[in-house]
């Protein structure tokens, strides 16, 4: 639009798919300056999994006599069991593996905050006799494809994933997920959690923390709608991971001295 090489002057039909996203991500004038590009006598479908005054406003000013279709949600609450383990920072690969192991799961989703982390895990589960692929933003879309398809048909167990897995896939039979990294708010932890328990069946999700997670752990607890509580520890067998990865837990450990120290003097309750 900007080098005047799409003209959107005959659009007849204009579809925003993860709206609330966009504007998460800062697309809101973005958004705003192609649909000022359309015509005005045009179709209009905005899509979102949550409606915010931003939305609001953007549908009382571009759109005529709109209609809202609101979809109940196909996660059943009382499916649902969510758990979380504290553990020691150099330990908390090794209780992921022992977990995958010897929890009766049947299709896995890892989630991670990082391109990087996803690809790290994946790649260290694989040696620890774990079948696991990654999937996240920086895959071609065919290889994305290919992977989900691979995980449908249960020949493929774990899918270690950023938040590119929590929306707009249609994945089916999920019945664990973990957050081996804590989200950064809310929204993006009912949305990992929502890829299990549906379609009444039982889904469980976990979250694993170190001390550097205790702050955004916190945030979480805030919201009404999460309902977590805290497992003891099982026994498991320390995993060999690389170097690369113990600095980088080291370092956050270093960091989140104090932190961790008042986040064990407290028990946190149920939300």
């Amino acid at each position: 639009m900007n080098r005047r090489e799409l003209r959107l002057d005959n659009i007849k039909f204009l579809v925003l798919d993860e709206v609330d996203r966009m504007f998460d991500m800062g697309f809101s004038r973005d958004v705003e300056k192609i649909l000022k590009e359309c015509p005005k006598e045009r179709q209009t479908m905005m899509f979102s999994a949550t409606i915010s005054p931003d939305i609001d406003h953007l549908t009382k000013k571009y759109t005529k006599n709109p209609i809202k279709i609101s979809v109940g949600s196909q996660v059943d609450p009382s499916k649902l069991k969510q758990i979380y383990y504290d553990v020691h920072d150099n330990k908390k690969f090794s209780l992921l593996v022992s977990l995958l192991k010897n929890e009766n799961a049947d299709l896995v989703m890892v989630f991670c905050s990082t391109r990087r982390n996803v690809d790290f895990i994946a790649k260290n589960l694989i040696e620890n006799k774990i079948y696991a692929k990654a999937i996240h933003g920086g895959l071609e879309q065919k290889k994305r494809i290919r992977v989900l398809e691979e995980f449908h048909k249960k020949g493929l167990g774990v899918l270690v994933c950023t938040d590119v897995a929590a929306r707009g896939l249609d994945i089916k039979g999920v019945t664990h997920v973990y957050n081996y990294d804590v989200p950064e708010d809310s929204k993006d932890y009912i949305h990992r959690i929502g890829r299990t328990a549906r379609a009444g069946k039982d889904g469980k999700a976990i979250t694993i923390l170190i001390s550097r997670d205790y702050e955004k752990f916190r945030n979480l607890l805030q919201s009404k709608e999460i309902n977590i509580t805290q497992n003891v520890l099982p026994q498991f067998e320390t995993v060999r991971i690389s170097m690369e990865s113990e600095r980088r837990n080291n370092n956050s450990s270093w960091q989140n001295k104090n932190n961790s120290r008042n986040f064990r003097k407290n028990s946190y309750r149920n939300r």
